[in-house]
C-alpha cells in the first residue's frame, strides 16, 4: 500500500506492507521506519488477546536509555565511566535525514554503551546503561 501523508506542509511517500504487524513497516520517502500506531477505539478490527511475538520488550533494567526511533548511530558522546549531568548529549541518531540528539535524562555515570557509531538501532533498543548519582551502587558481596 502506497500513501501521500502531509506533516507540517511536508508531504512524503509512505510504503506499507501490513499494517496488521506490530511495529508497522513502512518506508517514507525510501527510508525504513518502526511504528507503533496507538489503538483507537474507532478501530475496525478489536486488538488481540495476546502481545505480538515480534513486539520488542518494554521493560528494562534501572537506568537503560533505550531508542526513542529507529536510525543510525552517527555519534556516542560518552563512554563507560564518564560522568553526566542531566541534559548532556549521551549520542545522535539519524532518522529520515534528521539529527535526534539523546541526552540524559539525570545526573549520573555511564556503566555501559551498547551502541557505536555507524550501528543501525532499532525503536526502543538500549543505547546505555546509566546509574543514576543519587543511587549507590550495589554492595559487594551481596
Amino acid at each position: 500500500m502506497q500513501l501521500r501523508v502531509r506533516i507540517d506542509g511536508q508531504t512524503y511517500t509512505v510504503e506499507i506492507d501490513d499494517l496488521q504487524s506490530r511495529p508497522v513497516q513502512a518506508r517514507v520517502d525510501g527510508e525504513q521506519v518502526e511504528v507503533w500506531p496507538e489503538a483507537s477505539p474507532a478501530a475496525s478490527t478489536p486488538p488481540a488477546a495476546s502481545t505480538p511475538p515480534n513486539r520488542r520488550p518494554t521493560t528494562y533494567l534501572p537506568g537503560t536509555v533505550p531508542a526513542p526511533l529507529p536510525g543510525d548511530i552517527v555519534q556516542v558522546a560518552v563512554k563507560a565511566g564518564d560522568p553526566v549531568a542531566a541534559g548532556q548529549l549521551l549520542c545522535t541518531i539519524e532518522s529520515m535525514k534528521m539529527n535526534n540528539p539523546i541526552r540524559s535524562p539525570y545526573a549520573g555515570t555511564v556503566e555501559r554503551v551498547h551502541v557505536a557509531a555507524g550501528e543501525h538501532v532499532h525503536h526502543g533498543q538500549p543505547l546505555l546503561q546509566l546509574r543514576r548519582l543519587d543511587v549507590p551502587p550495589p554492595a559487594a558481596g551481596g
